[in-house]
């Protein structure tokens, strides 16, 4: 199944990056723009493509993939809801190093490499923006390496979950954590096997 692409760009406005730009600011973004509904499973590109703009999550999930061969994929990270990604690749101007994939059905905009690149150079202000969003991106992977290299395997299960709780529940009081996705996806972002994954949130579930 294709991506469906709409002519609708009103969704763009309302995500973190655009939010709150002046109505020139978001006219110029808005021709450089393209919406897109994709099914679950389909790539929006692959390692060593050429990098054509910055995609962004409205809603749904993209997993990004290191691609390992013969079936030893590793998921790199898990893209959801307002947030970007191939900052890198597009500003580097080098082909992408992952694979992005549809988890589930997902709705995102693409903002063009030419108008992206034109915008930053001509505002500070989206600029600032762009820069720290791969400043988060940074400080996130370098957290995920950490635990990588020095936490146990049940020590990053449960500073995953630990994520996963919304931030209204506060840091008191028992709550209910929901998987965001798949119990494999989570496992190989976690470096976990997901038998090893299963049983840590079987002993987790029976120390409770």
């Amino acid at each position: 199944m294709m991506a469906v692409v709409s002519g609708a760009k009103e969704e763009f406005s309302g995500l973190t990056l655009f939010k709150g730009l002046d109505a020139k600011t978001r006219g110029r973004l808005a021709g450089g723009v393209t919406c897109l509904t994709v099914p679950r499973g389909y790539v929006l590109f692959r390692e060593g493509d050429r990098c054509t703009g910055l995609h962004v999550v409205i809603h749904g999930q993209i997993k990004l993939v290191l691609r390992a061969g013969k079936g030893h994929d590793k998921v790199f990270d898990v893209i959801g809801a307002d947030t970007s990604f191939g900052e890198s690749a597009l500003l580097l101007d080098l082909p992408h190093q992952v694979t992005a994939e549809a988890i589930i059905e997902s709705q995102l905009v693409l903002l063009s490499r030419t108008t992206l690149l034109r915008e930053i150079t001509a505002n500070g202000e989206f600029a600032m923006r762009v820069i720290r969003g791969l400043a988060q991106q940074s400080r996130r992977r370098t957290h995920d390496l950490k635990s990588y290299v020095l936490f146990s395997g049940t020590q990053r299960v449960i500073s995953h979950l630990l994520h996963e709780i919304p931030d209204e529940n506060g840091a008191s009081g028992e709550v209910e954590v929901t998987l965001s996705t798949r119990k494999g996806i989570i496992a190989s972002k976690l470096n976990l096997t997901q038998e090893h994954f299963s049983r840590i949130l079987h002993d987790l579930t029976s120390a409770a």
